[in-house]
């Protein structure tokens, strides 16, 4: 039975940016994927989930557990609490993770970056006897061992203690004619590099109102710029279109843009 992994994500055209769950898949062994990777814990939302999913034909197991907290003394156990630590999602099901801030009384504001791994393990049912050919080429009843890749899916937890929502600011379109994959984008920028943004955008012509892109927008911690792009695609960019970049400062998008920058 062959295990192999490889990471899956959504097609995107912003830049560095959007993000989906990584996933692994091969059939007949280890199928397992994320409905997300990425949780933001602040002050307005104090708990986040995501899903675990199994697309395997056999139960799968997977085991939560923190593997680092970025630059600081402090364990995962004392910033976030998870559950469940362990959990059996049945075959092509899914199975719920749910992570809540619970810092101590005592802890500096900041932005704390946890990183979670869900390890998964396929409950494969035991082997079956099998015959097989000996050196001497007699007939032996025997097992067939299988020794599975074990795959750790990647969770990135950002917990904003004290600190207001980080914010981006958008410069001016710049067009790229010469480019065969991209219309033009919109530079971004952190005013504080040294923490995430995490944001929803969205690109639009606006006197047709078409959605040009759209999507979460995600800097991680000490990336100070980003574009976010115009895809080229089958549409034509308008002589005399406007075209509008909208910054939302949270995901998912909630009400009208906090920014809005148009060519």
């Amino acid at each position: 039975m062959p295990y192999s992994f490889r990471y899956l994500f959504m097609p995107t055209a912003l830049g560095l940016c959007l993000l989906s769950g990584p996933a692994l898949g091969q059939s007949g062994g280890v199928s397992v994927a994320l409905s997300d990777n990425l949780i933001v814990l602040d002050s307005r939302s104090r708990s986040g989930s995501i899903e675990l999913v199994n697309l395997a034909s056999d139960p799968t197991e997977f085991t939560l557990s923190v593997l680092s907290v970025k630059d600081t003394q402090l364990d995962g156990e004392s910033l976030i609490r998870w559950a469940p630590r362990r959990a059996l999602a049945p075959a092509n099901r899914t199975a719920p993770f749910r992570v809540s801030a619970r810092p101590p009384g005592d802890l500096p504001p900041g932005e704390y970056l946890i990183r979670v791994g869900a390890t998964a393990r396929v409950q494969s049912p035991p082997p079956v006897p099998q015959e097989f050919e000996n050196a001497e080429g007699e007939m032996e009843m025997g097992l067939s061992a299988v020794v599975p890749i074990v795959p750790t899916l990647p969770i990135t937890v950002y917990y904003r203690h004290g600190i207001e929502t980080p914010t981006i600011n958008a410069g001016s379109l710049v067009l790229t004619p010469d480019s065969i994959t991209t219309m033009g984008y919109f530079p971004v920028t952190k005013p504080e590099p040294k923490f995430s943004f995490v944001g929803a955008v969205q690109v639009i012509e606006q006197n047709s109102g078409t959605i040009i892109n759209q999507g979460r927008l995600h800097l991680a911690q000490g990336v100070s710029a980003s574009n976010v792009n115009m895809p080229r695609g089958e549409r034509a960019m308008l002589a005399n279109g406007v075209y509008c970049l909208r910054i939302w400062h949270n995901w998912p998008a909630e009400g009208e843009p906090n920014q809005e920058v148009c060519s």
